[in-house]
């Protein structure tokens, strides 16, 4: 399965404020978390502030995981069930 494919399109008011609590409860900047995250620091801002209409899940799986967010606190255990998702293998954290 193509994670690339599957957007996030259920409410998701609050996983931006999530993020960014758990960045800077990390001491990350923008530019950090989004390297770790493998995207630039103002698509990972967007991503916060909730500034986008969708996200693909990978990406989102990403950037959860640069900051070490869990997201089945955010979005449930159903999460977990996606083919392909994996949630505790690790991002580069250099």
């Amino acid at each position: 399965m193509d994670l690339m494919k599957i957007i996030i399109e259920v409410e998701l008011k609050g996983i931006g404020s999530a993020l960014k609590k758990a960045r800077e409860s990390a001491g990350l900047s923008l530019t950090v978390a989004g390297d770790r995250a493998l995207m630039s620091g103002a698509n990972f801002n967007r991503i916060e502030n909730e500034d986008t209409k969708g996200v693909p899940l990978d990406t989102l799986i990403r950037a959860a995981k640069a900051v070490g967010l869990d997201l089945t606190e955010c979005l449930g255990d159903w999460i977990k069930h996606i083919p392909g998702v994996n949630l505790t293998e690790n991002v580069n954290n250099d």
